[in-house]
């Protein structure tokens, strides 16, 4: 009888190591999958040896344009993200996160993107996105237009039909329609203020838009973050900066004056900042190649090829009074020679370079692209595509 009482003990006690074995083997197997959820990376311990690891909330890549955040995956679910691979040697999840009309946000890395798409939007109620802060150290939003298509603006350069407004941050930004793929942004936020991005798109007018924005938000010691002033700001020994709506077609719309109206936007007053590279004293800039490339004000179509986009429609100094672009103390590349003004509009550019700094130069329209009394209306402007390349020191 004791031999038996014996063997059943000892049978009930290898099926409870066994079923205790197995516990622990499909906790540790949870452990492995998901092992960063269950302390939120702090580095706790759950069992003796096992630790967690943590990992940083990063960029990551994907097959797509949409870049995302390396997240656990529970926070990707909880955020109503789309998990699209692994990231942080598999402990945590690439998490897109998208938001349309209506929503708001306090996630890095947020995209906005228009109804349907990457189908095209036929317009309705303006469409709207809130954006808080993700932590205090947080100071500005970078706004990248990966794909910006809303209507053109009247002939008078004013965006009636279609517009972007920005507004609760600590940067004064211009309203802004047309085509702006691939321009950027930097508004500082206000505090803890909210940051409200709204477009509205007229349902009334049959138009192919969409859009397509990512919301990145950049620390107060974030390298990346732009200078006070500059709305927009551009790093690299060379690049290209483009005027809002900058396009090669005129506009279709005629200007109050019954003349081809404008695409250069109306009303602009704002900094354009390029980061001084290491090694690099100077900067030069030049009009791109093309007859339209510089065309900021006066009349495209009553001038020819010996006019546009050369040093014979180049004006500067008293001749730009209402559409304009300045460029600080800027010399003359051909010649050596003070340029002695650092405003330029007309129907070309010559190529000018400066030793000023910070490297940055302003964009200023009027709110009348037609006649007054004291200038002829401007037609079919495009507005601006001026290379710059830094000189070494």
């Amino acid at each position: 009888m004791f031999r038996k009482l014996i063997g059943v003990y000892i049978i009930l006690g290898l099926v409870s190591v066994s079923v205790f074995t197995l516990t622990i083997n499909n906790e540790l197997d949870e452990l492995d999958e998901d092992m960063e959820e269950y302390s939120e990376r702090k580095g706790k311990i759950l069992f003796p040896f096992v630790s967690i690891v943590r990992f940083a909330n990063t960029d990551c890549a994907n097959t797509n344009v949409m870049n995302g955040t390396c997240l656990a995956r529970r926070e990707c679910n909880n955020l109503g993200g789309t998990i699209t691979g692994t990231c942080a040697n598999r402990r945590g999840r690439c998490c897109v996160v998208s938001r349309g009309c209506g929503t708001t946000t306090n996630v890095n890395n947020t995209y906005f993107s228009s109804p349907g798409y990457p189908a095209a939007f036929g317009g309705g109620a303006a469409c709207s996105i809130i954006v808080n802060r993700c932590n205090n150290n947080v100071c500005q939003l970078r706004i990248d237009f990966l794909d910006m298509v809303l209507a053109q603006p009247n002939g008078d350069g004013n965006c009636v039909t279609d517009a972007i407004t920005i507004t609760g941050g600590n940067t004064v930004v211009p309203v802004i329609c047309g085509d702006n793929t691939g321009q950027t942004i930097y508004v500082d936020f206000n505090g803890n203020a909210a940051i409200t991005i709204s477009i509205a798109a007229t349902p009334a007018t049959a138009f192919r838009r969409r859009w397509n924005i990512r919301l990145v938000q950049l620390g107060c010691d974030c390298p990346g973050i732009a200078p006070n002033g500059c709305l927009q700001y551009y790093r690299g020994a060379t690049g290209t900066i483009n005027s809002f709506n900058y396009g090669g077609t005129a506009n279709t719309g005629l200007s109050a004056s019954l003349v081809t109206g404008t695409r250069q936007l109306a009303n602009l007053n704002y900094g354009i900042c390029i980061r001084m590279e290491a090694g690099f004293c100077a900067i030069q800039y030049a009009q791109n190649g093309g007859l339209f490339t510089f065309t900021v004000s006066g009349d495209v179509e009553g001038a020819d090829n010996t006019v546009l986009g050369t040093a014979v429609g180049a004006a500067n100094d008293g001749a730009c009074t209402t559409d304009f672009v300045v460029i600080p103390n800027p010399t003359v590349v051909a010649t050596g020679v003070a340029v002695g003004t650092d405003r330029f509009c007309g129907l070309g550019f010559v190529p000018v370079s400066s030793a000023a700094k910070p490297f940055v130069l302003y964009v200023v329209t009027n709110g009348d692209e037609g006649a007054t009394i004291n200038s002829p209306p401007d037609v079919a402007n495009r507005g601006f595509s001026l290379a710059y390349t830094q000189i070494a020191c």
